[in-house]
């Protein structure tokens, strides 16, 4: 569903809507009866009067407490018998700041894992846990201010609503924690009109409905207190979620707030969630294994005994030493009509093989179904594999539950694989025949996998576990020391950039055209300007960042266009905004327009071969990343991460794409694909459409930033991130893209203060190849790609920028600090 539509904005702002609202009707109705335009524009005055004083009632409210009932409401088709069914049931309580107790769970718990949450948010500690992983209670600090990007402390629960917005599954939350008068709370839809009043259990409510793209959306304000009572939800395209076999004549969803209080006294205790003795404390939740394979998979199939329509005898025995796919099935049964075409794909393929046999098996009654009509209904279905019948009923031995059931049989009579259900990947399920006919045995394979699995689930979520108190930690603060120049390198200062040239430099972009080419130095300047040097340090221009706001430090990206254009974009840690300039330094593009949680990382890259660049943005507070074409639109965002902090490109040989249907090779995403890390600690890979890829646990290790060496000799770690062991110690780690590790290095113990890029893959003195890494106390680590130390440069100072640049005589060593920037050149010492 797309997000609820009023706003937040004073009656200024409403009266703004209605007028905007007023003018699209008068160009679209034809009546020039005065008196209609006057009841209408009164009911869009009245239901905006009403609205506004709804989003006071809460927006004053210094605490509130809730139950809340989701109910779907249908009548199936024929029958016109109208139905309620509650589907979730909602418990909040709240307190400003930051004290939040909310709990969402299945009203009537179905079949499989159980679905909800329960999250607790005290002044200081918030802990959460999810119904469908038992176990886990996640702990983490609580936000000093709760707003509607981070009160959901974690991106497997916010995944529970499928990117649905805040408003539609939580309104009355999403007006409590909007108390801003820029922003909208229900941005899409049209100014709300009112329609009647009308009782609710006994509370006279007003009635005011708004309209957007997916329909109407109609509230139940009670007419006294202006709380929320009901909330009738458009449902647009969201419909095939609630009847994807559209078997619903009517259909309808809401939500009933049931005793909403405004300014109660709520009891400490509330806000707190103890967790039980059996119950792990962790950083991150960790998604549960997979359900168990089937216990009865691997085991000897029970003895049957069927029939041909000739009458001949077929039984478990008799079939030894073939593979054997038996496939149950029904006259009257639709998806064993519907699947038959793809089962015939599969014989056909397959019906040479003298080691297999496919048998499509009638448990119709003889007496119902003769063996004539079997035959000619499973001809018509399209299907021409052997029929087997059922007389002797030997089918509720094997359990066969319904049909339609694929059971397939190893040559020792043992089950290798059942599905239950249509079956609609005809290449799988040969796939797996051919396995099978070879000798695997994919029962086996199945549990063992299952168990390592479930082996990884328990240590992952031993790892993840917390160590201390998440708030009370006592963080390292770095000693700086005194400087020391490199032992191996020869260090010379070259220049050393004015304070009326850039007053807050920050971090490095060199621009090299070709390799004759004078580099061209790039750096920040406060947030206000992109600062150009030359490779002398003379200052080449000054480029103003037009409008942003932000005065921290920045990073800076490039790429060139098809057209072979250059491009750049500026943004930083926390900014509100990217800026993308071209090539002459026209700033075309300042990228998001509405408020954020604030900018983790931007990359500026073309994913996929011959396409326009894109910008990949990753944000903080739950927004997670998107994907934005050089005009502004956002072509996919996917919020599965909680805090974004790094975003990188992977090269093409370590981006592991799946493998594909050579049919469809032309229709699926081709190139690089981006990496980044957030507070999870993996490293999540995405394709160049935005659809998650499997994610690389380093170890278990929790793994904060990281950089890709464009190329590696023989078995040297492509791929090298920084990963938290404590608060204040960090190590850096060599790995490979399956998440191997093959080295680590200790930093100097302490906290980093000041935003830097921590690891760069460089080239130094003499063509070789390095990590480049900033340390926490100022110290500039050079490590081998086997993770040996080469050299350091204790700079004894906090690092704001880092970079390194070749030219034919030596290397140019940049480093700004919040005091300086200056160039130093780098060069090999004569061997002694």
């Amino acid at each position: 569903m797309d997000a609820p539509g009023f706003s937040s904005l004073p009656l200024r702002g409403f009266l703004l809507l209605l007028a905007l609202a007023a003018t699209a009707t008068t160009g679209c109705n034809n009546s020039s009866d005065p008196a209609v335009s006057e009841e209408s524009a009164a009911a869009e005055a009245r239901g905006v009067e009403i609205a506004e004083k709804m989003l006071a009632a809460y927006r004053k409210a210094s605490s509130y407490t809730d139950h809340a009932t989701y109910v779907q409401s249908y009548a199936y088709r024929g029958e016109g018998v109208e139905r309620e069914l509650p589907f979730f049931e909602m418990s909040l309580a709240f307190r400003r700041p930051n004290f939040m107790r909310l709990r969402f769970d299945e009203a009537i718990p179905g079949e499989g894992p159980a679905r909800g949450f329960d999250i607790a948010s005290s002044r200081s500690v918030t802990r959460a846990s999810a119904a469908e992983l038992p176990r886990q209670i996640l702990e983490t600090k609580t936000p000093s201010k709760l707003n509607t990007e981070n009160f959901l402390p974690d991106p497997m629960i916010r995944e529970v609503f499928n990117n649905r917005s805040i408003s539609d599954v939580f309104p009355q939350l999403a007006m409590l924690l909007n108390v801003d008068d820029e922003t909208l709370v229900f941005p899409n839809d049209e100014a709300p009109r009112y329609l009647d009043d009308k009782p609710l259990d006994g509370n006279l409510c007003h009635r005011i409905v708004s309209t957007s793209a997916n329909g109407k959306r109609t509230f139940w304000i009670d007419a006294k207190t202006y709380a929320l009572r009901r909330m009738e939800l458009p449902l647009g395209d969201a419909r095939r979620d609630f009847d994807p076999d559209n078997q619903y004549s009517n259909l309808s969803v809401w939500i009933d707030f049931k005793d909403p209080t405004f300014d109660p006294d709520i009891e400490r205790s509330t806000f707190l969630k103890e967790p039980a003795e059996t119950d792990f404390l962790v950083k991150r939740l960790i998604p549960s294994p997979p359900q168990a394979p089937p216990e009865r998979l691997g085991e000897d199939l029970a003895d049957f005994s069927f029939e041909t329509l000739d009458g001949e005898k077929v039984s478990r025995d008799s079939l030894k030493g073939k593979t054997v796919l038996l496939d149950f099935w029904q006259a009257d049964c639709a998806p064993c009509k519907a699947h038959t075409p793809e089962l015939e794909k599969v014989y056909q393929q397959l019906k040479d093989n003298d080691k297999f046999a496919f048998y499509a098996v009638s448990i119709d009654a003889p007496e119902r179904v003769t063996n004539d009509t079997a035959a000619r209904t499973l001809k018509n279905w399209g299907g021409s594999m052997p029929i087997l019948r059922d007389p002797e009923v030997t089918a509720e031995a094997l359990k066969v539950a319904g049909t339609p059931t694929l059971m397939l049989l190893d040559g020792a009579g043992k089950l290798q694989y059942f599905h239950i259900g249509q079956h609609r990947d005809p290449q799988q399920l040969a796939n797996v025949i051919s396995k099978v006919v070879a000798g695997a045995d994919l029962a086996a394979e199945a549990h063992a996998e299952h168990q390592q699995l479930t082996d990884k689930y328990e240590a992952d979520i031993k790892a993840a576990a917390n160590a201390g108190d998440v708030v009370s930690v006592e963080i390292a603060q770095p000693e700086f020391g005194t400087q020391q120049l490199p032992a191996k390198f020869a260090a010379s200062e070259l220049w050393q950039a004015g304070e009326a040239d850039v007053a807050k430099p920050g971090n490095f972009l060199i621009l090299q055209e070709n390799d004759s080419a004078e580099p061209r130095i790039l750096t920040v300047d406060g947030g206000q300007a992109i600062i150009e040097f030359d490779a002398a340090g003379k200052l080449v221009a000054r480029h103003d960042i037009a409008g942003n706001e932000a005065t921290g430090n920045g990073f800076l990206r490039t790429t060139v266009d098809k057209a072979g254009k250059r491009l750049i974009a500026a943004s930083g840690v926390g900014w509100q905004k990217l800026y993308l300039f071209d090539h002459e330094w026209k700033q075309t593009l300042a990228f998001p327009n509405d408020k954020n949680p604030g900018i983790a990382d931007v990359q500026l890259a073309a994913l996929t071969p011959d396409a326009e660049p894109m910008l990949y943005v990753g944000y903080w507070g739950g927004v997670g990343v998107q994907g934005v074409d050089l005009t502004g639109k956002r072509n996919w965002a996917i919020r599965s991460f909680n805090q974004v902090v790094q975003l990188a490109v992977a090269p093409v040989d370590l981006s592991n794409p799946p493998v594909i249907e050579e049919e469809d090779q032309d229709a699926a995403p081709q190139g690089r694909n981006l990496w980044g890390t957030s507070d999870r600690g993996l490293v999540f890979v995405l394709g160049p459409d935005g659809k998650p890829l499997p994610e690389i646990v380093v170890g278990l290790r929790e793994i904060m930033h990281l950089a890709i060496s464009p190329q590696a000799e023989g078995d040297d770690a492509r791929c090298c991130a920084l990963s938290v062991e404590a608060p204040g110690v960090y190590n850096v780690v060599g790995f490979d893209a399956d998440g191997e590790v093959r080295w680590q290095y200790k930093l100097p113990t302490g906290e980093y203060t000041h935003q830097v890029e921590r690891i760069q893959s460089v080239t130094l003195p003499g063509n070789r190849p390095a990590w480049m890494v900033a340390a926490p106390d100022g110290t500039i680590i050079w490590l081998d790609p086997a993770g040996q130390l080469i050299d350091q440069f204790r700079y004894a100072e906090p690092l704001t920028g880092l970079s390194l640049t070749n030219t034919p005589e030596a290397a140019i060593l940049l480093v700004s600090t919040p005091e300086s920037l200056k160039a130093w050149k780098l060069a090999s010492k004569p061997q002694q």
